[in-house]
């Protein structure tokens, strides 16, 4: 399959000065697990051109600032693998039966907005079983982040997946879901039923309509952030709606706590570096006239929506929570 690739597609880029066929020689040898489960008539041919040029039309908002994007200062942000914790162990565990324990690493999970492969690297932090985790993203930005850290990884969209029919046992679609567009949600989830094995599971995770992170995305993203955000999020009634339309069972949906927890060596500096977190993540440039008072008002603009700030002592330093509220469905493939 190698020589098809290379045949196929000669010059054009794929991530930034690769091709998909640079990309592929690497992928092949470094992760051989993943790319047995693209499909071939997908990632050779025209189809693939087309894709590319499609891929990079639609791409800007977690692209490098030279595109007008915040992927920097987002991935600046997730160099504190564990800022989610709570909700990544709680959302990894769908994919067990009991809903419980955390799956093997028998169980293969694409990661379809992963970005530079923050879950994936949060998975590789935790003792005992843990599942295999396949990142994929739009954005090129994110994905070249991911090669360079020898992360399985895959650019593509959520719409239009990479992987064959019947080979995936989990897809996670979180933390950025409501990025897409109302006809692409379901283009995204039927996606995920196509790929998925029968038995496989769905999970999709976002912020309720109407809800505190919501309102946070709405009054201090939009406002504030150098990319704006002008992205409605799910209701409750269109994860069911959307999972029963791609064949789904057993669909449930349900609240999630999903914190961002900081750690500092003291509780003064948890907390600012929570802050300083969210700022960065967001990308909130246009917060503050002068970096004086950045945490300040990122403070003020945090406990008016999402609400206040707690400061707990743990074994070895001191941890800031931001309380998080989040919307997940799952579904089971028939």
């Amino acid at each position: 399959m190698l020589n098809r690739v290379n045949a196929a597609f000669p010059s054009l880029e794929y991530l930034t000065g690769m091709t998909f066929s640079d990309y592929y020689r690497t992928a092949v040898t470094s992760h051989p697990d993943l790319c047995d489960l693209l499909d071939e008539d997908a990632i050779t041919g025209d189809r693939l051109d087309d894709y590319l040029r499609v891929m990079n039309s639609l791409s800007w908002e977690f692209e490098d600032l030279a595109d007008g994007g915040r992927g920097a200062a987002y991935n600046v942000a997730q160099k504190v693998v564990g800022n989610r914790q709570q909700g990544m162990v709680a959302l990894l565990k769908c994919f067990s039966p009991s809903f419980r324990d955390m799956p093997d690493a028998d169980t293969k999970i694409l990661d379809v907005l992963g970005g530079d492969g923050t879950i994936a690297r949060f998975v590789h932090s935790l003792d005992g079983p843990r599942p295999t985790i396949f990142t994929a993203d739009l954005s090129r930005f994110m994905v070249d982040a991911c090669m360079r850290q020898g992360l399985p990884c895959v650019r593509q969209s959520a719409t239009r997946s990479l992987f064959k029919d019947n080979s995936l046992d989990g897809v996670l679609i979180a933390y950025g879901s409501h990025h897409l567009a109302d006809d692409d949600r379901q283009l995204a989830i039927s996606e995920a039923y196509r790929t998925l094995k029968p038995g496989g599971r769905l999970v999709l995770h976002d912020f309720e309509t109407g809800g505190e992170t919501a309102r946070w995305f709405e009054e201090v993203v939009h406002v504030y952030s150098r990319t704006g955000h002008p992205h409605p999020h799910f209701t409750r009634p269109e994860m069911w709606e959307r999972f029963s339309a791609a064949g789904f069972r057993d669909v449930r949906v349900f609240d999630l706590n999903d914190p961002f927890t900081l750690p500092g060596a003291t509780a003064d500096e948890a907390v600012s570096n929570a802050l300083m977190h969210m700022y960065h993540m967001y990308d909130l440039v246009k917060i503050a006239n002068g970096s004086g008072d950045i945490t300040n008002r990122v403070a003020r603009c945090v406990e008016q929506t999402l609400g206040e700030i707690h400061v707990n002592k743990a074994e070895d330093d001191f941890v800031a929570t931001i309380p998080r509220k989040a919307l997940v469905a799952v579904g089971t493939k028939s």
